[in-house]
């Protein structure tokens, strides 16, 4: 794996772990919908991958899918 690969999988590791914080947050009632919407979008917006990253990981995935076809 390379190395703007192995970013866009800790970039999305670390922006589905505070998603799910939040979520759980929400569901406790320590925090409001709306809260819970607007720090979603930073955390979207904060953890958004690049062009590059994007590109890497899906040609990661492409050939771990062709892999796993063999």
């Amino acid at each position: 794996m390379d190395r703007l690969a192995l970013s866009a999988f800790e970039k999305m590791q670390k922006r589905e772990h505070s998603l799910r914080v939040l979520r759980d947050q929400m569901g406790l009632g320590r925090i409001t919908r709306e809260v819970f919407r607007q720090e979603s979008l930073k955390v979207i917006e904060r953890y958004k991958l690049t062009d590059d990253e994007e590109r890497a990981y899906d040609l990661y995935n492409k050939v771990t899918d062709q892999r796993k076809r063999n």
